[in-house]
């Protein structure tokens, strides 16, 4: 019957224990070697992938993850990594071309953070304001403004007209636009637009200061177009020239009726001579213009009447009582000193 062998029953050589044991120990320092280099390689595997997602997160999709030719859990990691890179390249704005709008804006652009101070401002805003990035950044953003606002205000203000001051205490006029920085329902602050408006404002300030010297020689070209002139003591002529539009006759029958109570003459001579055009307001103005003065107690001459002129006045219906025409001023004159001559020969007759 066969027994079993226990360890003792069997016997090496030394010689040939000896070079077991070493053979052993050879391949457990060789699997161990293996094992702290597979190691050593998959700690810097996961650092360059743990690298690429920060380059990701930071919007540079120059990052890209390597694959391995084993293909095992870690290339499974860096492909996923690869189509969010392209996913993201093709859906996300980068942070350059971000930056290189917000560069390149015409107008002052000041990012406000949530406690109104100053994030970060555009090239315009320094050319602008004249401060550097450094001067202006940290800063309270009602430092930028002559009018003491808050934050708040500031972010409420709509294309609203301010001044601000420069570096070099110069005051500006700009148009001013606010726009909050929402991050889901935190606020991060907001945006601010100044557009420079200081020429566009000299502007209209110099078109109002001639828009009135318009109006003021408009006024004197009126009434010295408009005179009163006295022939005698009870006799004045009105000239007028021009085109008589309805502001210009109105201003006609107040010169006239101011000229009347001044001066109190028996006879006013209108004389339309040189008004190229008589149309229907023209002519009920001057209708209007002798009932007033006839009011007055003031006899009316209406001189320089064209055949045009009568036609239109019949046209009208209007009617003239008690006002002569003559076709020229000379014989409107002659025939108001002899209406006054012959009312100084009356007296005498009758005694």
């Amino acid at each position: 019957m066969l027994r079993r062998l226990r360890a003792g029953d069997l016997v090496f050589p030394s010689r040939e224990r000896g070079g077991l044991i070493g053979e052993i120990l050879r391949e457990i320092e060789a699997l161990g070697s293996k094992v702290l280099s597979e190691r050593k390689s998959e700690d810097e595997r996961i650092a360059t992938l743990t690298n690429v997602v920060v380059q990701l997160a930071a919007l540079n999709f120059e990052a890209r993850a390597a694959i391995s030719p084993g293909h095992d859990k870690l290339d499974g990691i860096a492909a996923g990594l690869n189509m969010l890179r392209e996913e993201l390249q093709s859906s996300t704005v980068s942070r350059a071309y971000l930056d290189s709008v917000f560069s390149s804006m015409a107008d002052a652009l000041v990012v406000v953070d949530a406690s109104g101070l100053v994030r970060t401002v555009n090239r315009a805003t320094t050319e602008l304001l004249g401060f550097t990035d450094r001067e202006l950044v940290g800063k309270p953003v009602s430092t930028l403004f002559l009018e003491e606002l808050d934050p708040a205000q500031i972010l409420a203000l709509h294309g609203h007209e301010m001044q601000c001051l420069t570096k070099s205490g110069a005051v500006l006029e700009a148009s001013v636009s606010s726009s909050p920085l929402q991050s889901g329902s935190t606020s991060e602050g907001f945006v601010c637009v100044l557009r420079d408006i200081t020429d566009r404002k000299r502007a209209e300030e110099e078109r109002m200061r001639l828009e009135e010297a318009i109006r003021a020689k408009n006024d004197l070209i009126r009434t010295m177009s408009t005179p009163l002139i006295p022939i005698t003591d009870e006799i004045v002529v009105m000239p007028l020239v021009g085109t008589l539009d309805r502001e210009r006759a109105d201003q006609v029958i107040e010169s006239l009726l101011r000229g009347i109570a001044a001066i109190q003459p028996r006879v006013a001579i209108l004389d339309i001579t040189a008004v190229p055009v008589v149309d229907a307001d023209v002519a009920s103005a001057l209708v209007r213009a002798a009932h007033a003065a006839r009011l007055l107690g003031v006899d009316v001459v209406l001189t320089g009447l064209r055949a045009e002129v009568a036609k239109t006045l019949v046209d009208m219906g209007l009617d003239l009582p008690g006002v002569r025409t003559c076709s020229t001023l000379k014989s409107g004159i002659a025939l108001s000193m002899n209406r006054k001559a012959q009312k100084a020969e009356a007296p005498r007759r009758s005694s």
